[in-house]
């Protein structure tokens, strides 16, 4: 099967032409008319200036100028007897049309007059046959805003989470840098694909996106929320898009500065972050047809997400000496990030008709996570083994496009992705076998909590505890060391592909263009995630593929011999590799545009082929023993083999999907345009649950204690959605858009408890969750007038399931092994309700009040953003000790996620002032977030619903505890520092000031 495959593949991909490069390029259409008799004009030459791209226009005067790439561009138009007409602004958006009609004047006495046409932003896109938001570079530069993640979480049916692993947990996923994650439309984290000019830049193993783009390289960022056309797969809520800038023939540099530090000094809340940039682009040197781009950003947060109670927060609990030093007691510490972001991009035109362009990007970012129990008032030096990370992603793109003739062209392309994260002890971090301490020889010292179970605190460590023959009080009972509690566990992952993509686009007759391609990934995946390595050094704790049992890459073949260890007590151990897992995907499709008379229909079908390339249990009721044996009476349980080993296991599926997508839009009048759309998609399920270390497969199911493992069965996950909206022009600035959609959710991944099952049962992951999502979306744009730009956006929104992550029914699982009936529920991200409004006022040069002769606000430009959202949804419970780490004591007292958190305001805001010398612009810009300093709550106890009191200590078994003798009064103070946690509110006002200067 695997040959057969491979021989497949490879066929399709010598007959196959194309590239998802269709992803950042749109076209430029529209209908020429005589402006004296309205007739269409037949044979005028459509170009666009500065570039060889054009077209003539045919008998209904209509022209098409395919492949334009994503940018602002003037179109010239010509014909003998008429006055030339030059369109300025024509705006091309990633997968749209620019639609351009003009009328042609008759030339009359003077010869060779050239009429010059702006184009205006359209605020009825004619073409939309789905949700789409674009945000140009130039909107993403005046906004206050950092990072295309922050930009997306400001669109209609967007949620941004916030993690935060000492609260409230949310299913065991892994923690961003920015602190929070995005959910569009109802669906999971991982359902949003990230691009950056075409190409994947997501984690396969988890589906969350690590890239970081610096602002200044960006040219546009779209955002698609409904139905995708076919030529998106593996993909079922969204799509993030990210245009990177190119070079031009003229030469541009710029520098750009941000801090905060500006406001330091006694009881202002400074944070240091700073950012800083620079970016330069134009013709490269000694050729004709060259061009370049390349930008670099570097940054530094002394505290990533900052909290508005931070500094009451020590105060209150005596601990502003210790970090009052500390940018006066307003960070958390060890909540840092430093970092570094690199994009480029080289174009070279080698004919008119063939272009090359080759592109990368990448972003490494080292950063430590504030975790509250560490941070131990009696032993300060605890906060230093907080959790620390360092992410590294690594993206190259390489593209060919040849332009058969006007209305034919096909791409060739070829990327590499690669993204690793190491995540470890603040201190010892990714030095594995340090893990294991011991002393004098094989006694392991246990990192420990206090005795309240409260904050992490060390282990002194005295002769009697590891030597019997002294007892403990002696004079011989001496003290040996003073070890730090540290985090037990580390976590490595690595994962790359090598990616095959291409499509052909052919303008067939003047209302059909038909699209066919296809793309191909071969992923390497690896991960490393250690048990307790405190309590012995045990390979079989460690769930591993890829790697070695001491962190070092590893390709060797699965159940090969990696090495022999000898262990306590001189029992030799035996040690198993397994090797990378390399998951393909394969997906062909075919779309066709049809354009006639205003009426657009968007319709496609998806071929996906999906091959995990691995190996699943031969029969899940006795894993270790798939012949069961272990039922056998004349068989000693000590003579069955406890193992598993390659004739335990078997092939993997392969799973085949097929996807019909359509998409239709009409005008209704003039000013109106109504879309609908239906579309079904697959998205493969994240590897992380997919793939297992078979030792620690083994291990766990034999030892009989609770562990979700992965299975490398799962089904694809699949989605059904329909949409529909309108867009109607109020007057000639202002257009509103209405969209409603629904989407069903079927055979997301959920754990499973499997019994039968010998020698234990067990639990694994299954195609259990299934969900309905629905809502509304509403839109009001006023283009610029007077100065001015306005945009309003409402969503309202209904996300129901059975589980919001895969590890959503954990402790339930755990304490209910049989099951629990399956009913929907909102999700962890059902925000119900979102407003946002964007206001922008710009002024040019010589506009604005004036003061004597000068126009002290020309060229100033003012965005404020405003968000007011209604609280997530938790689990109201009985009040319960919620913040010991391990607390399995919730005893629900309503429905799942039935009641919901505060609502949320905040007002964001960026100043600049534009000052042209020579032939420099010197920009400098002041940036404020959470204008108004609200206290917005980001987590709640669940039996309290407050976000700084569990509600234990007023309970019987709280006061009893606070009430003891000798404990009581620490055990109280401790606990109220514990619950009363910074990272449950969100960041206070911050003030930014920032200095852009550019040629």
């Amino acid at each position: 099967m695997k040959l057969k495959l491979l021989c497949i593949t490879c066929t399709l991909l010598l007959l196959l032409t194309g590239s998802v490069f269709s992803a950042v390029v749109g076209k430029i259409t529209g209908v020429v008319t005589d402006a004296e008799t309205q007739q269409p004009l037949v044979g005028v030459t459509v170009s666009v200036q500065g570039t060889t791209w054009g077209a003539i226009t045919d008998a209904d005067g209509r022209y098409s100028i395919l492949n334009v790439p994503v940018g602002t561009y003037t179109v010239v138009m010509s014909a003998v007897g008429y006055s030339t007409v030059e369109v300025s602004n024509v705006l091309v958006h990633a997968d749209l049309a620019a639609y351009q009609n003009q009328a042609m004047q008759p030339e009359a006495a003077e010869l060779g007059t050239v009429i010059e046409v702006r184009a205006e932003d359209k605020l009825v896109i004619r073409d939309k046959t789905t949700s789409i938001n674009v945000i140009r570079g130039d909107e993403l530069q005046a906004l206050p805003t950092r990072g295309f993640e922050q930009v997306v979480g400001i669109q209609n049916s967007v949620v941004r989470m916030n993690a935060n692993v000492d609260i409230r947990q949310r299913a065991g996923r892994e923690n961003l840098a920015n602190g929070a994650e995005i959910n569009l439309r109802g669906g999971r984290p991982s359902e949003v694909a990230y691009y950056v000019d075409g190409f994947s830049q997501q984690d396969p193993l988890t589906g969350i996106s690590t890239a970081n783009i610096s602002n200044n390289a960006i040219q546009e960022v779209s955002v698609q929320s409904g139905a995708f056309s076919a030529e998106y797969g593996h993909v079922a809520s969204g799509i993030v898009n990210v245009v990177t800038n190119s070079g031009s023939n003229e030469y541009h540099a710029a520098l750009e500065g941000v801090t905060d530090n500006f406001l330091e000094g006694e009881n202002k809340p400074v944070f240091d972050h700073n950012y800083y940039t620079a970016d330069v682009s134009g013709p490269i040197p000694g050729t004709e047809n060259g061009f370049f781009y390349f930008s670099g950003e570097r940054r530094y947060l002394e505290d990533r997400n900052p909290s508005i109670k931070t500094h009451d927060i020590w105060a209150d609990a005596g601990l502003d000496t210790l970090y009052g030093g500390v940018y006066n007691g307003y960070t958390m510490p060890k909540n840092w990030l430093e970092g570094w972001s690199y994009q480029g991009k080289i174009d070279y035109n080698v004919t008119p008709n063939l272009k090359f362009t080759v592109n990368g990007n990448g972003s490494i970012d080292r950063w430590s996570e504030y975790w509250h129990f560490y941070n131990n008032p009696a032993f300060p030096g605890q906060i230093d083994h907080a959790r620390r990370y360092r992410d590294e992603n690594i993206g190259l793109n390489a593209k060919v496009t040849h332009t058969l003739d006007a209305k034919t062209f096909y791409n060739l392309s070829a990327s590499f992705f690669s993204t690793e994260r190491i995540r470890g002890d603040g201190d010892l971090f990714d030095d594995i076998e340090a893990y294991q301490r011991f002393i004098r020889g094989d006694e392991f010292a246990n990192p420990e909590w206090d005795i309240h179970n409260l904050f992490r605190e060390g282990d002194s460590v005295f002769e009697s505890e590891i030597n019997p023959a002294v007892a403990a009080g002696d004079d011989d009972d001496t003290f040996l060391v003073y070890l730090e509690s540290y985090q037990p566990v580390v976590l490595l992952r690595k994962s790359s592909y090598i990616g095959f993509k291409g499509d052909i686009t052919s303008q067939v007759t003047p209302s059909h263009t038909l699209k066919f391609g296809f793309d191909f990934q071969r992923h390497s995946v690896r991960r490393l995630n250690t048990g307790d390595a405190t309590k012995g050094w045990n390979e079989q704790r460690w769930n591993r593929f890829g790697y070695d049992i001491y962190g070092e890459v590893s390709d060797r073949e699965d159940f090969s011999i990696e090495d022999t260890i000898t262990l306590s007590g001189g029992i030799l151990d035996t040690i198993y590799a397994f090797g990378a897992k390399h998951p393909i995907n394969l997906g062909l499709y075919l779309q066709d545009r049809f354009d006639w008379r205003g009426l657009i229909v968007s319709a496609g079908v998806r071929f996906d082929l999906f091959d995990y390339n691995a190996k699943r249990l031969r029969n899940v009721e006795a894993p270790i023993d798939p012949d069961s044996t272990w039922l056998d009476p004349d068989i000693a349980p000590e003579d069955i083999d406890r193992a598993i080993d390659a004739s335990d296991l078997e092939d993997s599926e392969v799973f085949t999907r097929l996807s019909p997508r359509l998409g239709i839009s009409f005008p209704v009048s003039d000013v109106t345009q109504l879309h609908v759309n239906y579309g079904k998609f697959y998205q493969r399920p994240d590897l992380q649950n997919l793939y297992v270390g078979y030792d620690f497969l083994a291990s766990r199911v034999d030892a009989g204690s609770y562990f979700a493992f992965p299975n490398p069965n799962l089904k694809p996950e699949k989605v059904t959605q329909y949409e529909v909206g309108i867009t109607h022009q109020l007057g000639e600035f202002t257009a509103f858009d209405v969209t409603a959609y629904y989407k069903d959710v079927q055979d997301l991944v959920a754990i499973f408890h499997q019994t039968p099952a010998y020698p234990t049962a067990y639990d694994y992951y299954g195609n259990t969750d299934y969900g309905t999502i629905k809502g509304v979306d509403f839109s009001l744009n006023m283009r610029r007038t007077r100065n001015i730009m306005l945009q309003v956006k409402y969503t309202l929104s209904y996300a129901n399931g059975t589980g919001s992550y895969a590890n959503s029914m954990f402790n339930i699982a755990w304490k209910n092994p049989t099951g629990t009936p399956k009913s929907t529920s909102p999700l962890d991200y059902d925000q119900r309700h979102s407003v946002i409004g964007i206001f922008d006022i710009r002024t040019l040069k010589g506009e604005g009040p004036m003061l004597g002769n000068y126009h002290p606000l020309e060229n100033f430009g003012l965005n404020v953003v405003a968000q007011l959202a209604s609280g997530l949804p938790y689990t109201p419970m009985e009040p319960y000790d919620a913040v010991t780490n391990k607390s399995v004591q919730q005893a629900p007292t309503g429905g799942l996620n039935s009641a919901n958190m505060p609502w949320t305001f905040v007002i964001d805001l960026k100043m600049e002032r534009t000052f042209d010398v020579g032939n420099f612009k010197i920009r400098p810009y002041i940036w404020v977030k959470n204008l108004l300093n609200r206290e917005n709550i980001l987590s709640v106890y669940e039996g309290t619903g407050e976000p700084n009191t569990t509600g234990y200590l007023e309970t019987e078994e709280g006061q009893v505890r606070a009430a003891d003798p000798e404990t009581g009064e620490e055990f109280a103070y401790r606990y109220n520092l514990l619950q009363n946690n910074p990272k449950n509110w969100s960041n206070p006002r911050m003030i930014f000031a920032g200095l852009r200067v550019s040629f």
